[in-house]
C-alpha cells in the first residue's frame, strides 16, 4: 500500500501529477488548502454575501455545500443556501433529491426545491417527447441546460443571493473546453472562465465554479471521506447522447499517460478567455417576453418554448 508522502502513514489518494501521496488527515488538509487558493486566485467571495449553491444531489454539488458550509461558519458575514432544479427526469432525479435532503436536513441549511413542472409546465421527460414530434434538432442536453440555467439564476436572485456557486470541476471545465473547440464555437469560450455572469444587468447574479482547478477524482475522495458520497449511484439517462462522454474517455486516456494533461488543458483554456473575452464580450439585455436577462431581444429559455409550442407570443 501507498504511504503518505508526509506523516508514512497508509495513503487514501496519490496525485501522480505530483507525485505525491496523501493519508485522510493530509489529503483533507491539501484539498482545502487548494480550494481556499482557488477562491483567492479569482476572487469568488467579498466580506458579506448571501452564497447560494447550485445542488442536484450528486457528489459534486453536495461536496460543493459541505464545503462551504464548514468554511462559511468562519465568516460571520456569509449565508448560505441551497438550490435544487428538478428536471423531472423518471428514476433519476427523485434518487438524487433524496440525498440533496438528507445532507441539507443534517447540516441544517436552508433550500429551495424548483421544479420544470411548475416553471415551464413540462417536465424534461416530456419536453423531449415533445421535441421530438415537432422534429427539432435539439439533444436532452440543450432543454435542460437552457432551462436549468435559466431557473438557477432567476430563483437564486429570488432568494436573495449575491453569488450562485456551481460544483463544476477541473474535469468538467476542459471536457467542455474540447467539446467547444470540436464545434467550432469559440464564442462559448469566454464563458468558460471561473467566475461569469458579471455583467451590469441588475438580475444577474455572479456565478462561481468552486471546484475549478480541483480533478473530479479528488471530490469523490472528498465525498466519501466526509461520508456525504450519494447512497445510491445513478446516471442520467441522457448522458449517453452528448459527445462529452467519447471526449471524457479521451482526455481520461491522456491524463494517465501524461499525468497533468487536464492541468495543462485548463492553462490553454484560461489563456484563451484572458484573450477572447474583449472580442466576445455581451452586452446584455432584457427578454422582450420574461423580462430575465439575455444576450438577445429574447433569451433563449423562451426561443425554446416558443419553437416547442408552449408558448403563443405575437411579436
Amino acid at each position: 500500500m501507498a504511504k503518505c508522502s508526509i506523516c508514512g502513514k497508509e495513503a487514501v489518494y496519490c496525485a501522480k501529477y505530483e507525485g505525491r501521496c496523501y493519508c485522510r488527515e493530509h489529503f483533507l488538509r491539501w484539498f482545502d488548502s487548494r480550494v481556499r487558493r482557488t477562491i483567492r486566485r479569482f476572487n469568488f467571495f467579498g466580506k458579506r454575501e448571501h452564497i447560494v449553491v447550485a445542488v442536484s444531489g450528486g457528489k459534486d454539488s453536495l461536496s460543493a455545500l459541505h464545503y462551504l458550509y464548514h468554511l462559511s461558519r468562519r465568516v460571520p458575514g456569509w449565508k448560505l443556501s441551497a438550490l435544487l432544479i428538478d428536471e423531472g427526469i423518471e428514476g433519476y432525479r427523485d434518487e438524487t433529491i433524496k440525498d440533496f435532503l438528507r445532507v441539507v436536513n443534517e447540516l441544517g441549511v436552508d433550500y429551495r426545491i424548483v421544479s420544470f413542472k411548475e416553471e415551464i409546465g413540462y417536465t424534461l421527460d416530456e419536453l423531449v417527447r415533445l421535441g421530438y414530434e415537432r422534429n427539432l434538432p435539439y439533444k436532452p442536453c440543450t432543454y435542460c441546460g437552457v432551462f436549468r440555467r435559466y431557473l438557477l439564476n432567476k430563483h437564486a436572485r429570488e432568494m436573495g443571493g449575491t453569488v450562485l456557486v456551481t460544483a463544476h470541476n477541473l474535469d468538467d471545465v476542459v471536457q467542455t473546453f474540447l467539446l467547444d473547440l470540436y464545434r467550432g464555437d469559440t464564442k462559448k469560450i469566454p464563458r468558460l472562465g471561473p467566475v461569469t455572469g458579471v455583467s451590469s444587468h441588475p438580475k444577474f447574479i455572479r456565478r462561481v465554479k468552486l471546484f475549478y482547478e480541483i480533478p473530479e477524482k479528488e471530490v469523490v475522495v472528498y465525498a466519501l471521506l466526509n461520508g456525504i458520497y450519494p447512497s445510491t449511484f445513478v446516471e442520467c439517462p441522457y448522458a449517453r447522447f452528448s459527445p462529452r462522454w467519447e471526449i471524457r474517455k479521451f482526455i481520461n486516456r491522456m491524463e494517465d499517460l501524461y499525468p497533468g494533461s487536464k492541468y495543462m488543458l485548463l492553462k490553454s483554456l484560461l489563456d484563451l478567455v484572458e484573450k477572447l473575452k474583449d472580442k466576445y464580450k455581451e452586452t446584455p439585455k432584457t427578454c422582450k417576453i420574461c423580462g430575465e436577462p439575455s444576450s438577445g431581444e429574447i433569451c433563449r429559455a423562451c426561443q425554446l418554448k416558443m419553437e416547442l409550442g408552449i408558448l403563443d407570443v405575437k411579436l
